[in-house]
């Protein structure tokens, strides 16, 4: 018997690699005889990074760069082959702030674009950019001036590389670009679909929990609309409007301008993991992530797994910190969802103990996983 193990993170209690090995641990623990795979898996977000080279057996190169509030800060790109992975989140995240320092007018994107000209001096092939958890809301200015453009205002200086920036922009010089963005295969790793401009984007939908004050929405969306009409005008064609571009604070948008794509988490991943390929040389699948309930079904990665699987009519059982709606995950196709935290464990608690809880859960129920094969 062979059971392929593919976790997604369970947020602040442990990684999907964490999650992956007490899974195997359980199995082993009940049978050593059953053969597992592990392939620790992420939605494109915070930590897909360390889960792809986990998986992959890549490695990670650090370099200083400047970081959300223009300081200077370690950074690491990940490189798997022929490929470089950056998360947005550790160079330009809210991770990096405390509350106090939650402002996108002070925040920029600069250092993702000194992180992607170190990639670009590696040498590689593809450039994956995970654009999950920005603390930023500037269209991407900073990291297009990093890559050598110019935002220049009435009087030809250069405007602050933050969303302020935006409201002073009356030219863009595009001469300096570097030319190897066109060499390159840059893909934006998002999940949301939000344009740049309007009630559903980047602003309207993201701004607030950067910082942003309700009452200067109407302003700064303005404002994001007549940065894309400059760019949009320069390269005749539009990109404010395409489905992502409002990812990250418009971060997306810039990539696209570079000749990027934007692509779903989960299909990079998988694709990168080979994982329909480990679902069809297995006899079932286990997954899980911190909760799951009638939401799972709406892009998140147990539900990617579970359609894979269902391709090959292998069948798929669920451990989640908590769970809701079994009824409805049970009718999605999942064999069973089982929540890993005992009914009266308070979750401070839970966080803190998920190793242990998720390999006794797993190891309580391979009875049920083996006799439903």
């Amino acid at each position: 018997m062979k059971i392929l193990i593919a976790p997604d993170s369970f947020k602040e209690s442990m990684s999907a690699l964490e999650a992956s090995l007490q899974i195997e641990e359980a199995i082993h623990h009940y049978d050593a005889t059953i053969s597992t795979k592990c392939i620790p898996l992420a939605d494109g977000g915070e930590g897909t990074l360390d889960t792809l080279i986990s998986s992959m057996g890549g490695r990670i190169e650090e370099f200083e760069v400047t970081d959300v509030r223009f300081r200077k800060r370690k950074v690491p790109i990940g490189i798997v082959k022929d490929t470089a992975i950056i998360e947005c989140a550790k160079v330009c995240g809210l991770e990096l702030l405390n509350d106090n320092e939650k402002d996108p007018a002070q925040t920029t994107t600069y250092g993702l674009g000194e992180l992607i000209l170190k990639a670009l001096d590696l040498a590689v092939s593809r450039i994956l950019i995970c654009l999950g958890g920005s603390a930023t809301n500037d269209g991407g200015i900073g990291m297009l001036s990093a890559l050598g453009v110019s935002f220049l205002d009435e009087h030809q200086q250069s405007v602050t590389l933050t969303m302020a920036g935006l409201q002073d922009l009356k030219m863009i010089d595009w001469s300096h670009l570097d030319q190897r963005l066109k060499h390159v295969h840059l893909i934006g790793v998002c999940d949301v679909s939000n344009p740049l401009c309007g009630q559903q984007g980047a602003t309207y939908v993201y701004g607030r929990q950067k910082g942003l004050q309700k009452e200067d929405c109407q302003q700064v969306d303005q404002n994001m609309h007549h940065y894309a009409k400059l760019v949009e005008e320069h390269f005749g064609r539009a990109f404010h409007h395409q489905a992502g571009a409002g990812a990250a604070g418009g971060l997306g948008f810039a990539l696209l301008i570079c000749h990027g794509v934007l692509q779903r988490g989960f299909d990079v991943v998988s694709q990168m993991t080979d994982l329909e390929k480990a679902i069809l040389e297995c006899d079932c699948v286990i997954v899980g992530e911190g909760k799951m309930d009638y939401q799972t079904q709406y892009g998140k990665t147990p539900y990617g797994v579970l359609l894979l699987a269902q391709k090959y009519h292998k069948k798929v059982y669920a451990f989640a910190g908590k769970v809701e709606d079994r009824d409805v995950l049970k009718k999605l196709g999942f064999q069973n969802v089982w929540a890993i935290t005992p009914p009266s464990m308070e979750l401070s608690q839970a966080l803190k103990e998920g190793k242990e809880n998720i390999k006794k859960c797993v190891f309580n129920h391979m009875e049920d996983m083996i006799h439903g094969i």
